[in-house]
């Protein structure tokens, strides 16, 4: 399955394990008041991958109305070993066979293909850190969800590099109420002789406070 065709479908109900506890239902997951944003990356160790939960972990304030679960390509023990058991403030799903990423046709590109002047700033960063890095290697190209209620995907994205994904969480907050806005404004064109007293869906799944207003 492509990510072009997403939109619309829903993810299958399934059980996932996070670094600290196994087992979680990702419908109850799903079923917050507001809208979930699912980034898909590579394995927990990858540069980028430590680079970009490093900034969503900096601006965490930022996400207010959003909630934030992102998927890396480890093992929970790899990543409770790596973290010394600490708790992420957000969803970490851990899916080492890469079924999720497989399921919703998470691409992946050879050496260059793959690389962006972001990506050589955080390779040349952790190669003087020691991080020594396989130009030839696939590498996992990064995937953007919104999801509403039992797993319906909203929004999608699929990035072009390896860095192609939202930069901190204030993006990932701006992308999330558009798609919110967006959709009210698809409710209301399509039932244009609805009182201006109809809930629209951000109101009926209590995403509203998305609209500006909490700033």
């Amino acid at each position: 399955m492509k990510s072009e065709h997403l939109v619309g479908t829903s993810i299958p109900r399934f059980t996932f394990d996070t670094p600290t506890t196994p087992g979680n239902d990702f419908y109850k997951l799903c079923e917050g008041e507001h809208p979930l944003a699912m980034i898909f990356l590579p394995a927990f160790d990858h540069p980028v991958t430590r680079e970009y939960l490093t900034r969503y972990l900096q601006t965490l304030p930022r996400l207010r109305g959003v909630r934030l679960a992102c998927v890396v390509r480890s093992s929970p023990r790899t990543v409770a070993k790596a973290t010394q058991g600490a708790e992420f403030p957000f969803t970490l799903i851990c899916d080492a066979p890469g079924v999720l990423y497989g399921y919703l046709g998470v691409e992946q590109a050879r050496g260059i293909l793959s690389w962006s002047f972001a990506a050589q700033r955080i390779y040349k960063t952790a190669r003087e850190q020691g991080y020594r890095y396989d130009t030839s290697a696939p590498q996992l190209l990064p995937l953007t969800l919104v999801v509403g209620h039992q797993g319906r995907i909203l929004f999608t994205h699929s990035g072009r590099s390896q860095t192609d994904l939202p930069e901190d969480c204030a993006a990932i907050r701006e992308i999330t109420r558009e798609v919110v806005r967006t959709m009210a404004e698809d409710q209301r064109r399509a039932h244009p002789h609805c009182s201006d007293e109809t809930l629209t869906l951000p109101d009926l799944v209590g995403w509203d406070d998305l609209d500006g207003s909490s700033n």
